[in-house]
């Protein structure tokens, strides 16, 4: 008696394109380039407090790294990650600190995904908020005039996206026992679009927001 197998050869997952936005939130960098699997992606060095706008790359599995011009080693870079067809998606260069006794930096990346879909609400603006100060072992909140809208955001976590008008101005403050709200941020905010506004410091309540609009 013979016995025989046969093995298919199993699909390839299919591939397209997806949308990747690279964000320098290190102060202490150089403009950095932006590579994709080795590849340099961006066109023009990112310095900081800048983003690349975004750049088309192909799903699948995927490391981002962050490198300065010229350089043959990355500063930071993710661990191999999936990305999902058609997706957009925001990545971060920034600061970390080895331990809560030092400020020892470490860099960084991570992924938040972005929703492009204007806001339900007709004439609101949709805004979502990152904390990245890395000084501040507490968590931040987010105030309008003297109300506060968005409450106790993580170190390296995003809030959920809300809806608000037109115009609307904030102030950060670090929830911790009478910690100063900062300089009030006028992102010029506008309806029917999205924004990220991350937000870092020179100190853990020195708070400072870095608008990016999608």
């Amino acid at each position: 008696m013979l016995l025989s197998s046969c093995f298919k050869e199993p699909k390839p997952e299919p591939v397209g394109d997806a949308y990747i936005n690279a964000v320098n939130a290190v102060r202490s960098s150089s403009p950095q380039e932006f590579y994709l699997n080795g590849s340099k992606k961006n066109s023009v060095p990112i310095p900081y407090g800048a983003s690349s706008g975004y750049i088309t790359v192909t799903s699948g599995n995927s490391q981002f790294a962050f490198g300065n011009v010229g350089a043959e080693t990355a500063n930071a870079a993710t661990q191999v990650v999936g990305v999902p067809i058609g997706v957009n998606a925001t990545v971060f260069y920034y600061t970390d600190s080895k331990s809560e006794g030092t400020q020892e930096e470490l860099h960084m990346a991570t992924i938040t995904n972005d929703d492009m879909k204007p806001s339900a609400v007709a004439g609101k603006a949709k805004v979502r908020f990152v904390n990245l100060n890395y000084l501040l072992l507490n968590t931040i909140s987010v105030l309008s005039g003297t109300t506060k809208i968005v409450e106790k955001i993580p170190f390296k976590s995003s809030s959920s996206y809300i809806d608000l008008d037109p115009g609307t101005k904030f102030k950060f403050v670090a929830d911790i026992v009478d910690s100063p709200a900062s300089v009030e941020l006028d992102p010029n905010l506008q309806a029917n679009k999205n924004y990220t506004i991350w937000i870092d410091g020179v100190t853990a309540t020195e708070l400072t927001g870095h608008v990016i609009a999608h």
